[in-house]
């Protein structure tokens, strides 16, 4: 069976750590089916590149990861403005590539991840071929665009028109049913975890790969250097802990646009012997880190159900984050530890008391695979008797 899978989010030859999840479920589809990917790239990140003379990376717009096919036309649209309009820039720029990339073969099923602009093309592609499409929701895309009115409109819009709309929390399908979606077409889908590669390990032995000194506490975040992360907060917190005389180094692994100004307050903090910026990593890497940690704390504002924490207690590793979004959802009470947002003295409660608790009489309970995710997708987008979309041959309100 042939899938097409239309994500912005998704690894290429510039950012091969971008999306991986996407990849993760991309490469569980394709074990069973005939998967082929467009990944829109932005216009401005090759032009950031080259105006800081390292756009050498940048010269490609096809692939091949993990056997699968994959298209990255530019995305090309008008930074900060019309973005209620990205729908149609988007379309218009990666229609070439998905015709091209299809043959005149129409898939059996058209998924997107994010509903915005991405799933409003993925609604498009499927109407014109006559088949179903899905629309997987992951945070942001219904948390915090909807608070535009107009950009709220689309994302609306968008998920009235898709066959079917996967949320990969609880917390995220309420949300999408306040916006007025009905229920019979919101599923509950939780992404898988690389268990092969996230799992246990020895935490010691872990320390040594990564050069890390074997005594002492760490603390890891993992994630994207901006604002909605909350590393600020964190900041604050290590400021609290040192006070108190807790020992502990913490580790964020990630690049941002907040990086620069995180590493100045570090320096205005005097916390520049007890915070390192490791940059970003390849997955492959990431297990080591996760075992090497005391605690992975997530002191987000706003999230879905973020992969850092479902992979860290994967590996073992408890997890001190935020009460925000779906991380209820996971945290094992009171082995993991959840805190207010935009609570510094919280925040440091909560990680020394993870520090001091004993992790020995806890239960891991294992992840959902990426297959099992995969077969659980499958039987949401194309459920049996569901070959041809009940909307195909409408006009979306937004054409």
């Amino acid at each position: 069976m042939r899938l097409l899978f239309i994500a912005n989010d998704f690894p290429n030859p510039a950012r091969p750590a971008k999306g991986v999840f996407n990849l993760n479920l991309a490469s569980a589809l394709a074990r069973r089916h005939e998967v082929k990917v467009v990944s829109p790239v932005p216009w401005t990140d090759p032009a950031r590149a080259i105006a800081r003379g390292s756009a050498e990376l940048w010269h490609f717009d096809r692939g091949v990861i993990d056997g699968i096919e994959v298209r990255y036309p530019r995305y090309y649209y008008p930074p900060g403005v019309l973005r209620s309009h990205y729908g149609w820039f988007y379309w218009h720029s990666v229609r070439g590539a998905v015709d091209a990339l299809l043959g005149g073969q129409p898939p059996a099923a058209v998924l997107a991840y994010w509903a915005h602009p991405d799933g409003e093309t993925a609604v498009r592609v499927a109407r014109r071929a006559g088949v179903r499409s899905a629309v997987i929701v992951g945070g942001s895309d219904v948390l915090v665009l909807t608070d535009d009115p107009a950009r709220r409109r689309r994302v609306v819009s968008v998920l009235q028109a898709t066959d079917a709309v996967l949320c990969v929390c609880q917390y995220l399908r309420e949300r999408v049913l306040d916006l007025g979606i009905p229920a019979e077409k919101v599923h509950l889908w939780y992404q898988g975890v690389d268990t092969a590669t996230f799992h246990p390990d020895d935490r010691a032995t872990a320390r040594r790969r990564l050069g890390l000194p074997e005594e002492g506490r760490i603390a890891l975040w993992v994630g994207r250097l901006v604002p909605a992360k909350g590393i600020d907060v964190l900041l604050e917190a290590m400021t609290m802990l040192r006070a108190r005389g807790v020992g502990l180094h913490l580790h964020l692994v990630g690049d941002g646009p907040l990086r620069e100004s995180l590493e100045a307050r570090v320096d205005a903090l005097a916390l520049t012997s007890s915070v390192s910026f490791v940059g970003c990593l390849a997955p492959a890497h990431l297990p080591d880190w996760y075992r090497a940690a005391d605690l992975t704390v997530l002191p987000s504002r706003v999230e879905g159900l973020p992969n850092v924490l479902r992979e860290s207690k994967a590996c073992g590793t408890p997890i001190v984050a935020t009460r925000v979004g779906g991380n209820a959802e996971i945290a094992d009470e009171p082995w993991d530890q959840l805190v207010p947002p935009e609570d510094p003295a919280a925040l440091a409660a909560a990680i020394e008391a993870t520090l001091r608790r004993s992790r020995l009489g806890a239960t891991l309970v294992p992840p959902p695979t990426w297959s099992a995710a995969a077969e659980a997708l499958m039987s949401i987008v194309l459920p049996e008797g569901a070959a041809l979309s009940p909307s195909a041959g409408r006009v979306p309100a937004w054409r």
